[in-house]
């Protein structure tokens, strides 16, 4: 018997079916005049260019375990791999996976020499890193393929649109560097009642012109996540970068009065979770009626109750403004959770599911028998998205993969 008090199940095949079914999503027709090709040229069955993936393993790949989903993802053929820190292409680098890894939030002073000792793609984020790279290239007598990121909008990483012509002059007295993409971020890919994503988008194909006019012409673009690469076929580019998609879930959006179209972009891309947070039920007492259970007595039982101590807590990553705020499964039973989650146990009232045991299974996200809790449902009750509760697992949390 699996001796764990909490872990999460990795379903690595799931993982893949993910990555398929975003494939097949995009693969519609990438424009002439932006190939998607880089190295050897991939069609499809149009004899077109294919449409690149980028998948998004940042942050231990949302709390999935960054080698092994990058080892999974590099097998199912995955164009490139998005990470946030230098450190984190290392680690993935050091484990083996030779698939290009774009380092998506540009790079700190120092870093230049392992980012091309581990043949990581940097993303240039301002304007004086492109003369510290070059420095570094010719140091070691290569050339350096690089991407730049534009602020459209976001406001936090990017080269700012009035930069792009002291860039341009950076980038054209740069002879070891070679610009293979261009990118920018999205802000508010999920929301249609803003008009956000259409003005960023318009100032991206604005800059692009003047790379264009200057000769550069990179055959990477790609600005779409998870929200635009659901609903906003107009911003794929060549590349796409799925990130919560990838593992399973879409972005909360936001529609208009009466125009909510979440239930035809759930069955556009129909993922499915990879992760299944599991914890052990530790022991079952019954209470009688008016029995405050837990810290500050917040929860006071109203009838005779049965309830199932699990061992899992905040100091887990299962979050404290969860208590009374979320649910489990046994035995194929929804159980609520009541009274205030601590470090290491949280309640859950079993009363109608007679057969709970010590020893049980309780699933906090996934699914048992018909019932099923995606991740964000804790997300929602928190006011927060599914990619904070994943990442926000921790170390006491294995990570068990399932091939």
């Amino acid at each position: 018997m699996n001796s764990h008090s909490c872990w999460a199940e990795i379903s690595l095949p799931q993982l893949k079916e993910n990555l398929a079914l975003i494939r097949r999503h995009v693969a519609l027709r990438v424009p002439a005049s932006t190939p998607a090709q880089h190295g050897e040229r991939k069609t499809n069955r149009q004899g077109d260019p294919e449409r690149k993936i980028l998948a998004v393993v940042k942050a231990d790949a949302y709390g999935h375990g960054a080698v092994p989903v990058a080892r999974a993802l590099e097998q199912a053929g995955v164009d490139m791999l998005g990470v946030a820190a230098a450190a984190e292409g290392i680690e993935i680098r050091q484990a083996g996976v030779r698939t290009p890894i774009l380092c998506l939030t540009g790079f700190f002073p120092g870093e230049e020499k392992g980012l091309l000792e581990h043949d990581i793609t940097p993303g240039i984020t301002a304007v004086d890193q492109v003369e510290r790279l070059e420095k570094a290239a010719q140091a070691v007598g290569r050339r350096l393929r690089c991407h730049v990121k534009l602020d459209t909008g976001m406001g936090r990483l990017g080269v700012p649109c009035q930069d792009i012509p002291r860039l341009l002059d950076a980038l054209g007295a740069s002879p070891a560097l070679e610009l293979e993409g261009l990118y920018t971020h999205f802000a508010s890919s999920e929301d249609f009642t803003s008009n956000q994503t259409a003005d960023q988008l318009a100032r991206f194909e604005k800059a692009r012109e003047q790379f264009a006019t200057r000769g550069f012409r990179p055959p990477l673009i790609h600005l779409a996540n998870t929200g635009a690469i659901v609903a906003r076929p107009e911003t794929w580019g060549t590349m796409v970068r799925p990130g919560s998609l990838l593992y399973g879930y879409l972005s909360f959006f936001n529609f208009p009065a009466g125009q909510d179209r979440s239930a035809e972009f759930a069955q556009r891309l129909p993922v499915k979770p990879v992760l299944t947070l599991k914890a052990r039920v530790y022991l079952v007492r019954d209470y009688p009626a008016q029995a405050p259970l837990g810290y500050g007595a917040n929860f006071v039982t109203r009838r005779p109750s049965r309830i199932a101590v699990l061992r899992i807590g905040y100091g887990d990553g299962w979050r404290r403004g969860l208590s009374g705020r979320c649910r489990a499964i046994i035995r194929g039973f929804y159980a609520p959770t009541v009274g205030t989650i601590g470090m290491d146990l949280t309640l859950a009232d079993v009363t109608d599911v007679p057969q709970a045991q010590p020893g049980d299974d309780a699933v906090l996200i996934g699914s048992n028998g018909n019932a099923s809790i995606p991740p964000t449902e804790p997300a929602r009750a928190l006011g927060t998205v599914a990619s904070e509760v994943l990442s926000g697992l921790g170390k006491r949390v294995p990570r068990i993969y399932c091939d």
